[in-house]
């Protein structure tokens, strides 16, 4: 999902200006059919069949007319130093920020019953291309593709606007392909759609396996903090995902840059230097001081400005802990004027609450144990939150925390391990299978631990090479677990080698750049850090001088 992380790139620089239903069990060697319930991406289309929306990071806005950007920047900033910084008032600048954004987004935007405007939503050509779809057999050498049947639908709006279709959508494909059960997979948000499916029709009997592959549906904690203003600053993380954003433009997934192998070094030494010496810490504290002097006031003008906070699905991300405190921040106290402006958008998001959210581990159980659904997940670590909201030291593959997508890990920190006394008493207690070797992630909490696999150093966006075979195994397979699969509890990805495999003590190495913060500088790594840096310096010179590097 680049457009997560792009509009939170785009943030931190704005801060700096029933009863289961019985039915026979198919036979043991035959496949059911594979419905496929995707992230966010679908393209929106206006009544007129022109898109305009498909994902915030690929927002075209080569053609807008510079003047204008030069104009919308100053019109941001003058109440940004003038008003917020000299005399701490921020509603001018935070509806500064919505007006310049927000045109930009008005199309793809919902209104304040989380409904389209204008008559925006997926294309009729597709919608009824995929029904045509559903009304055939759609199995392949004697078994169904994980993209079999692919299940359209707005990925803007609330989950239960879909279940009904979904439902008439599963019973054309039963009548298709004379199965007695589906199978269904979903992977990031998807998986909000996913739970609130299983919740309402789950009973039915309808749906033999289901997969989460690095969902959202157990929430997500960058848009949970994000959403309820919990803004910090992480030092060690900043200097990590500059180093994120480098190897994400080398692999082709998420938000990266092309910066030249000298300009690179100098930066990389600077952020070292930096992170040495104590002076990140100096500028993420001002920067969180800062944050927690305009954060009502620029939150829920650039999350409503370019829509998240408008889409009910983005609302089901957000923790329990979080949610009193979301709904303020985006919509202030109850009885305000915004409360009653997006009343019927906040009635969604508690439906979905009441129903879903706060009940996640009955569900859980309800979905395996009383209607008899074989539940899997895959999930991803390795990769970073962005530093700029609480929690960005979970494990995560960028965008969904382990503890989440797994439905549960007990996971460390990043750039930390387990401690060794819990892992002993784990070992102690039976399940040393489940803790990797990397001591970074123990499984054996996790809501289905037996059908749970994990792969790391994978990037959330990146799915088929690491994911899609074990998904087909698991959904036309019954009873796949992690014992008859064939594939290893824990598994790690290698870009280079373009290779994943089982994650063993010799072979569970974190990336590069998540080993490159010091944790506890002494006199030696900061007289070190600043003789690399005058070495990157140099260097840098003699590159520009040569014309190897041009500024």
């Amino acid at each position: 999902m680049k457009k997560l992380t792009s509009l939170l790139l785009a943030f931190a620089l704005l801060l700096t200006l029933a009863v289961p239903a019985f039915a026979e069990e198919p036979p043991a060697d035959e496949p059911t059919p594979i419905i496929y319930l995707r992230g966010n991406g679908e393209p929106i289309y206006d009544a007129e069949g022109n898109e305009v929306y498909a994902d915030v990071g690929d927002l075209k806005l080569g053609d807008t007319d510079k003047e204008k950007i030069v104009e919308a920047a100053v019109n941001i900033l003058r109440p940004f130093l003038f008003e917020g910084l000299l005399f701490n008032k921020w509603d001018r600048y935070g509806q500064a920020v919505y007006d310049e954004i927000s045109p930009l987004f008005e199309k793809a935007s919902l209104d304040g019953n989380g409904d389209p405007k204008y008559g925006t939503g997926v294309s009729p050509a597709v919608l009824a291309q995929s029904e045509k779809q559903a009304q055939t057999d759609q199995i392949r050498n004697g078994k169904y593709g994980y993209f079999s049947y692919m299940f359209h639908f707005d990925w803007r709006l609330d989950p239960y606007e879909h279940v009904d279709r979904l439902h008439e959508y599963i019973k054309t494909v039963l009548q298709a392909t004379g199965k007695q059960q589906v199978s269904l997979t979903s992977r990031c948000l998807g998986g909000s759609v996913m739970n609130a499916y299983l919740e309402k029709y789950g009973s039915e009997g309808l749906v033999k396996n289901a997969l989460y592959c690095e969902t959202l549906g157990n929430g997500c904690t960058m848009i949970s903090k994000g959403f309820s203003g919990q803004i910090d600053f992480d030092p060690a993380g900043i200097q990590r995902y500059y180093g994120q954003a480098t190897f994400c433009k080398e692999i082709g997934f998420g938000i990266g840059i092309d910066v030249p192998e000298l300009a690179d070094e100098i930066v990389q030494r600077t952020l070292d230097l930096m992170v040495q010496d104590g002076r990140m810490d100096r500028f993420c504290n001002r920067m969180d001081a800062l944050a927690a002097r305009l954060y009502k006031a620029l939150i829920p003008a650039l999350f409503l400005a370019v829509g998240y906070g408008t889409q009910p699905i983005y609302w089901t991300f957000v923790a329990e802990e979080d949610f009193d405190r979301a709904l303020d921040v985006m919509f202030g106290e109850e009885g305000g004027e915004k409360r009653a402006q997006y009343a019927g958008l906040i009635e969604k998001i508690r439906y979905y609450r009441a129903h879903v959210t706060s009940q996640h581990t009955a569900l859980y159980q309800r979905f395996r144990d009383e209607y008899g659904i074989h539940m899997g997940v895959i999930a991803k670590y390795g990769l970073l939150n962005m530093p700029i909201f609480a929690g960005s030291d979970e494990l995560s593959d960028s965008l969904a925390s382990l503890k989440d997508s797994s439905l549960g890990a007990t996971c460390a920190k990043v750039g930390e391990t387990l401690p060794q006394t819990y892992i002993d008493a784990r070992i102690a207690a039976g399940y040393g299978d489940y803790i990797s070797a990397d001591r970074q992630v123990d499984l054996s909490t996790a809501m289905y631990p037996e059908t749970t696999w994990v792969i790391k150093n994978v990037h959330h966006d990146d799915f088929d090479r690491a994911c899609w075979p074990l998904a087909e195994l698991f959904l036309n397979g019954t009873g796949v677990t992690v014992e008859n699969s064939g594939y290893a509890r824990f598994r790690i990805n290698d870009y280079a080698a373009k290779t994943v495999e089982p994650m063993t003590e010799d072979h569970c190495e974190d990336l590069e750049f998540m080993t490159r913060p010091v944790a506890e500088p002494t006199f030696q790594t900061r007289l070190q850090a600043f003789v690399d840096w005058v070495k990157a310096f140099f260097a840098l010179i003699g590159g520009v001088l040569r014309g190897e590097v041009k500024l």
